[in-house]
């Protein structure tokens, strides 16, 4: 009975964090959007000249490890700085929060998301 409570947990989790989620905040001058598949990561702004587009946040709970959910969220990042046309991201941080609860048999079984942000930049 206890297994079948925690596989019910764990799909419960997997479900409710099943999506990467993202948000961006215009502060520059917005592009048309591009492929996510052409931003590119960088961990320091580029040597090139670029103009700052805005910023971009995303989480993810999705994965069966942290490495899989930041993957996951790193995706999400890119599509939000394509969609304001930005062609790089210069990553800021990344980190951890709880992402929510579900509640089992009056039991509430936290999750993590993992989070990612950044600046979306246009390189010239």
């Amino acid at each position: 009975m206890k297994l079948a409570k925690f596989a019910a947990a764990i799909f419960s989790v997997a479900i409710v964090a099943a999506c990467a989620e993202g948000t961006t905040v215009v502060t520059g001058q917005q592009r048309p959007a591009i492929n996510p598949e052409q931003v590119k990561l960088y961990s320091q702004p580029p040597q090139s000249s670029y103009e700052v587009i805005g910023l971009v946040r995303a989480s993810s709970g999705n994965g069966w490890t942290d490495q899989q959910s930041i993957d996951y969220a790193v995706i999400e990042l890119k599509k939000q700085a394509a969609k304001v046309g930005a062609n790089g991201v210069v990553i800021g941080s990344t980190g951890a929060q709880t992402g929510g609860f579900v509640m089992i048999d009056n039991v509430a079984y936290p999750y993590d998301e993992q989070t990612v942000s950044g600046t979306a930049i246009f390189v010239n």
